[in-house]
């Protein structure tokens, strides 16, 4: 049975197609940074996306918001990131980019903000947003909510990549 606790498994998928494409821009592999970057920004929409459309809702219906927890941080945090996630984006998919050295720099250093940003989020939410979800919920509420979240963002994620992608 899923619960809300199992989709923290998208930060874990989301860190780890983060780390694919610095380490694709660290190697100077164009192709690879802009493929694997695709990658991360899809998910990290659909993931957010899904929270914003089923999750949040349902926390804030529950009266499960903490002065450390609330809609309007969670809201304010998913607009954080995707607002550097498409700043981002337009530096990867630049005509004329290249990978020198100089650029590496860069962009690595530029990613730095989205990754500390990603990991609070994450922390926040595995303290005080998932987990209250479950426990408030109970079993087969938690159970169908994730299902719902987690069916939402496999479609988000296809629905961006098939927009994005060349």
């Amino acid at each position: 049975m899923p619960s809300c606790n199992d989709l923290l498994e998208s930060h874990a998928d989301l860190a780890s197609r983060l780390q694919n494409h610095l380490e694709a821009v660290v190697v100077g592999d164009l192709d690879a940074a802009r493929h694997t970057f695709l990658r991360f920004a899809a998910l990290l929409f659909a993931h957010s996306g899904s929270e914003d459309e089923v999750l949040i809702p349902a926390f804030q219906q529950a009266g499960l918001e903490s002065k450390g927890c609330s809609v309007a941080i969670l809201h304010k945090e998913h607009a954080k990131l995707r607002r550097l996630v498409t700043a981002a984006q337009e530096r990867v998919f630049e005509d004329d980019a290249i990978l020198d050295a100089p650029t590496r720099i860069l962009w690595v250093e530029s990613m730095h903000m989205l990754k500390e940003v990603l990991e609070h989020h994450d922390m926040r939410e595995r303290a005080a947003f998932n987990p209250v979800l479950d426990q408030a919920l109970g079993g087969e509420k938690a159970s169908a909510l994730a299902a719902e979240a987690r069916a939402l963002e496999i479609k988000l994620e296809a629905d961006w990549l098939s927009e994005h992608s060349a």
